[in-house]
């Protein structure tokens, strides 16, 4: 199955990872825990999701932009990181992302490419 576009947003931090969806940073720590690095996508990342982007593949977040918390944590991690995906809602409470008409549920595979600005579901 090809990779389909969920959405383009700012490269914050280079690279590319692959890993199933989380939206929390305690399901990141459980991804990472299991061994799969899971990508964290969130509204806005701040201080108190520290633990998680250390776990994470990568970051993503729907506000904040290359100056935003999520987006520098990422980079002294050397984490990819995708900011400002406006187009994406986030129901973190619901395990769910929508884009457009695809919706991605909790642990379902996405990759990111930081240098293209954007983020695939597998």
């Amino acid at each position: 199955m090809s990779e389909r576009l969920l959405v383009k947003g700012l490269g914050a931090s280079p690279g590319r990872a692959k890993g199933p969806v989380a939206f929390s940073a305690t399901s990141v720590q459980a991804f990472a825990a299991k061994g799969t690095p899971a990508v964290f996508v969130c509204i806005e990342a701040s201080a108190e999701d520290a633990d998680g982007i250390r776990a994470c593949a990568a970051l993503v977040t729907t506000r904040g932009g290359v100056t935003g918390d999520g987006a520098i944590m990422a980079r002294a991690l050397g984490k990819p990181c995708l900011t400002s995906c406006g187009a994406v809602i986030v129901r973190a409470s619901e395990k769910l992302l929508m884009a457009g008409d695809i919706s991605v549920r909790e642990g379902e595979a996405v990759t990111l490419d930081a240098a293209r600005g954007e983020l695939f579901l597998d």
